[in-house]
């Protein structure tokens, strides 16, 4: 299997983005680039993870997990949709309406990723290291993710006191960020137990891919009192959030060659 190219498709399309971005930041062509790859990067992130899907028979365990990460990426696909200026002329709520649907495209996503990330359970492996250094890595994840996600969640909860019902929902998904996030050390553990080769691939495309995500988050928070720029802050965010989008998709692609490599096993 070619590691190399799982590896280097996501690097090379985010060094492209900052390459495009430089080179149109200022034109009017620029904010239709961003929107543009941003599109694309979830929409290829879907696809890789509903490949994964597929290549399993109905009611397999990894089946299911792979269908639930992939619709992370379709909620935000739809949210992306009422972001269209028609949209806002119509008597709808569409702040609730965006809202929810990244609400349920966090939800999808925790699902999915503690479903792949105990997939070692369920093929009863054992777990690298000892219990107490499988806990010592697992509150190192919480803490990191919790100084990096936990402003958020106190940003949402005084809008919320405040009256303004959008606080909720800014608050459940700044949640489901923080769940998701967590489970990075328990992705990083699959993957270790699976013993290196092949069948560990996917499960180290996922931690790259949650690690991408992790970093979006800590760019959006901590950028900004650093004194970045929005330009930068903007960019940074966006490199990131693309190595997050296409480490999910060549995880899919990856766990599809696995399967089609092993002949269709049940997962």
């Amino acid at each position: 299997m070619r590691i190399g190219l799982w590896v280097g498709v996501p690097l090379l399309w985010a060094a492209l983005l900052v390459l495009g971005d430089l080179w149109l930041f200022g034109t009017p062509a620029h904010p239709v680039f961003l929107r543009i790859e941003i599109e694309l990067a979830k929409t290829l992130s879907a696809a890789g993870m509903f490949a994964a899907a597929l290549s399993f028979r109905r009611g397999d365990y990894l089946r299911r997990a792979w269908i639930l990460s992939a619709m992370c990426m379709v909620f935000l696909l739809l949210r992306d949709v009422f972001l269209i200026p028609w949209f806002e002329k119509l008597a709808l709520p569409i702040d609730t309406i965006r809202g929810m649907l990244v609400v349920l495209a966090n939800a999808s996503l925790v699902w999915g990723t503690f479903l792949l990330a105990r997939a070692w359970k369920v093929a009863g492996l054992e777990l690298p290291g000892t219990r107490a250094s499988r806990h010592l890595v697992f509150a190192a994840a919480v803490v990191w993710t919790l100084l990096i996600a936990g402003p958020a969640i106190v940003s949402n909860f005084q809008t919320l006191l405040r009256g303004d019902p959008e606080g909720l929902v800014g608050m459940a998904s700044s949640i489901g960020d923080v769940a998701a996030l967590i489970l990075i050390a328990p992705l990083l553990f699959t993957a270790l137990a699976l013993r290196g080769g092949s069948l560990s691939l996917p499960w180290w495309l996922l931690t790259a891919s949650m690690v991408g995500w992790l970093f979006y988050d800590a760019t959006l928070e901590m950028l900004p009192y650093l004194g970045a720029s929005p330009h930068a802050v903007r960019l940074t965010s966006e490199f990131f959030r693309a190595l997050g989008c296409l480490f999910g998709m060549s995880a899919g692609l990856a766990q599809t060659r696995v399967v089609r490599a092993a002949g269709r096993p049940s997962g």
